[in-house]
């Protein structure tokens, strides 16, 4: 019997998912829902890896957001507070605008 090792196809564009516009979408998406979010001290929530932060790595002012689909639900409208990092007493409000056009950086 043969093992089928072919990759998943595009139902959309007939491309491997991995190489379609498609399927990145897809993995984008599933990284969101699971993502642990950093939330600057304005309460604007950001994937690991955003430019905004630039080269500088002091977080001394920021919290982590680590709740299901949190990136979903601040696109709902939804203000969820931090669960921690250093300033786990801020609250999330609002996504980058990068981020959401860009997805996931990491």
């Amino acid at each position: 019997m043969m093992q089928d090792d072919a990759m998943p196809i595009c139902p959309l564009c007939d491309l491997e998912s991995d190489w379609c516009e498609h399927g990145l979408k897809a993995d984008q998406k599933s990284r969101a829902a699971s993502a642990t979010l950093q939330v600057s001290p304005r309460g604007m929530a950001h994937f690991p890896g955003c430019p905004h932060k630039g080269d500088d790595d002091d977080f001394s002012l920021w919290a982590e957001l680590d709740a299901p689909s949190a990136w979903s639900r601040l696109g709902n409208g939804e203000q969820i507070p931090a669960t921690g990092g250093a300033r786990p007493d801020l609250v999330a409000s609002a996504r980058c605008l990068d981020c959401v056009e860009h997805g996931p950086w990491f």
